[in-house]
This record gives structure tokens, C-alpha cells and sequence, in this order.
């Protein structure tokens, strides 16, 4: 058996190795003519899987490291009989941890407590719920809205927060599409300061629009980790940004091994071969932390400014940038001793994750 598999999956070769051979390509570039006789196919988000891609092949197993589905034509897919398993939730605890980190450096040069702001969540599926869960622990008054899923508060409070933050899948049809759902009509209702980041797909806002609304509104900041021509971004919403990252939010290593896992079980339930592979994980750099208050500690996990860094500074290589990505462990991998620590900053460390241990 001959696997084909996306270079930004780690472990897949190891993990795959059982199924026969397996081969690595870059996401963007697979054609139907790479596909050979192999049966089992491993992508992520870049990569279309249609009939135009699959209608010539020996593919018998898709699977996608990723939550979103907008790249894979699922009916095509049960049409033909092709077994499917994606990645739901697998970098949601890392995709939160983003929007904590980048909303304690905004509260920094801002001069302003996250305990003093309240934070619009538009999606609390897998990554929103997270993102819920950390921002409520940090003291912030959070507001849902979530029509699918049964969550919302009053909409008229969700966009009238400080700050709004995007968690939702792409979809052009259905009785939520959210195709460009941030278009003129929906920045205006926003505050003229409001702080807004999107971490689940590009073309969930109209770029057009939300740089008119910048232009408009010199007081409003924008954190993007998600762009409508990836990887061509918009260079002048790219230099307006606040913080702009290569979609690479849900890009922790234990995320990413996290979806493996997932992909390698379904396919041998698929395939009927017992589960035998394990991750063996690299310890985290640092693995204890010896800290007083949760910014430090944040930074010292993981700092968006780096990545904000990078892709300023080599704005052309946006695919360069996901595929050699730093290994970026998540909260819980940290050993965090506190010096007198209270027990409401206990409370907030836990419910940010980290496993904290109080100083005597």
C-alpha cells in the first residue's frame, strides 16, 4: 500500500510506515497525476480533494490534520465509498492559547486589564468554547454568539465588546453561511475601538471592507492570522495589522501530533489493523517556569510577536513560514512554580491550563 502525505503532518511517515510506503508533498502543488496507485491520501487545509483530483485514482482513504472542511468535497467522497476522518478540535487548545497570548501583548501596549474588557466570541464550537473558557479565567466578560450551536447572548452586547474574536468554519450556504459574514454592514457595528481577531478562515471577511472600516476608524486594531489569498496576503492590511501571523494559530506541536493520532487510528479502524504507533513527544523548551504573574509566564510559553516578526519580515515566503514552523508546545506542557501566589491567580492559571505549583 502506498500512502501520500502532506510534509507539514508530523509523524506521518512513522505512523504510516506500518500501511506501507509512505510519500511526502507540498500541499499547494499535489495534482491528480501524483496521486499513482496510492490508497490512502493525507492532506491539510491547502489542498483540494475533489472528483478532479481523486476521479482517476486508487485513493480509499481521505484524511484531513485540520478541523475546517471547506477544502474537501464530502459528498464526492461518500459517493465513491472513500473513507474520511478529519481533525476536530485537535489545535483548538492552540489556536485559544494564540488569542491569549496576543490579547496580553495588546493589554500591554495598550495600558489597559483584560479583567476591564469584555470580548464578542463569534463560534464556540471546538476553538470559540476554549477560547471562552481561557478569557474567563483572565477575569473578562465574554459574550457568545453561536446561532448553530444554541449558544448566543444577545447580539447587540456580542458586537458591542471591546474586543471580537472569530471562531467559525467557512461556509457559503446553509442558514449561517459566514462567506465574507465581516462585510461593511457588520464593521459598522462595531465600536470605532474595537480590537478584532480573526483566527478561522480568510475569506470570512471582506479585506476590501475591513480596510475601508481601518481607514475610517484609526483607533481599531486588527489581529489576523487568516487571509483572504493565502499565501499572496494583502500587503497593505498586512502593514495595518496590529499583529499579523501565517495561519499558523493552531499551530502547536502537540496540536499537530494531536491530529495525526486522529488520522492514524481512523485509518487503521478503516483498514482493520490494531492502533501499535505512539507519538514520542520532545520535551518542552522551557519545561518549568518560575513566575509571579501570567504574562510572564504566557510570553515565556508563547509569544505572537515572534511570529508577527517573521512574516513581516519575509512576507513572501508565507508557505516557507508554516512549513518550517518552531516546535510550540501548549500551556499544559509547563510546569509553572509560583512564588506567593493568591488563590484567584491559582484559578486563572488553571483555567488557562497550565498545571501550576504554589511556592512555600
Amino acid at each position: 500500500m502506498k500512502i501520500i502525505a502532506d510534509e507539514n503532518i508530523p509523524y506521518a511517515d512513522e505512523a504510516f510506515a506500518e500501511f506501507g510506503e509512505v510519500r511526502t508533498f507540498v500541499g499547494r502543488d499535489l495534482t491528480a497525476a501524483d496521486l499513482g496507485n496510492a490508497e490512502i491520501l493525507l492532506v491539510r487545509s491547502v489542498t483540494k480533494v475533489n472528483a478532479q483530483l481523486l476521479a482517476a485514482s486508487s485513493i480509499r482513504f481521505v484524511g484531513t490534520a485540520t478541523i475546517g472542511l471547506d477544502h474537501i468535497d464530502l459528498n464526492y467522497l461518500q459517493q465513491q465509498g472513500i473513507g474520511f476522518i478529519s481533525a476536530p478540535g485537535s489545535n483548538a487548545t492552540s489556536a485559544a492559547e494564540y488569542v491569549v497570548s496576543a490579547l496580553l501583548i495588546m493589554a500591554e501596549r495598550q495600558g489597559f486589564e483584560l479583567s476591564d474588557k469584555s470580548v464578542g466570541i463569534i463560534g464556540c464550537g471546538n476553538v470559540g468554547s476554549r477560547v471562552l473558557k481561557k478569557l474567563t479565567a483572565l477575569g473578562m466578560t465574554c459574550f457568545v454568539y453561536d446561532p448553530p450551536l444554541g449558544k448566543t447572548n444577545d447580539l447587540e452586547n456580542v458586537l458591542a465588546a471591546d474586543i471580537i474574536s472569530f471562531h467559525v468554519p467557512l461556509s457559503k450556504d446553509g442558514d449561517y453561511p459566514t462567506y465574507q459574514l465581516v462585510n461593511e454592514q457588520f464593521l459598522a457595528s462595531l465600536r470605532n475601538d474595537v480590537i478584532f481577531i480573526n483566527t478561522s478562515r480568510g475569506d470570512v471577511v471582506d479585506e476590501n471592507a475591513l480596510l475601508k472600516r481601518l481607514t475610517a476608524c484609526p483607533n481599531m486594531q486588527v489581529i489576523l492570522d487568516v487571509w483572504q489569498a493565502e499565501p499572496n496576503i494583502n500587503q497593505t492590511l498586512l502593514q495595518r495589522a496590529a499583529l499579523a501571523t501565517p495561519h499558523i494559530a493552531g499551530y502547536s506541536f502537540d496540536g499537530k501530533v494531536r491530529a495525526t493520532e486522529m488520522l492514524y487510528n481512523a485509518a487503521c479502524n478503516f483498514f482493520q489493523k490494531p492502533p501499535v504507533w505512539q507519538a514520542n513527544m520532545p520535551s518542552p523548551n522551557p519545561n518549568h517556569l518560575y513566575v509571579s504573574d501570567i504574562h510572564t509566564a504566557v510570553m515565556a510559553t508563547y509569544d505572537v510577536r515572534r511570529d508577527d516578526a517573521e512574516l513581516r519580515r519575509r512576507t513572501s515566503e508565507f508557505d516557507k513560514l508554516r512549513k518550517n514552523y518552531p516546535i510550540r508546545r501548549e500551556f499544559s506542557c509547563i510546569e509553572i512554580e509560583l512564588a506567593a501566589a493568591s488563590s484567584q491567580l491559582l484559578s486563572s492559571f488553571k483555567g488557562l491550563g497550565y498545571k501550576p505549583l504554589k511556592h512555600d
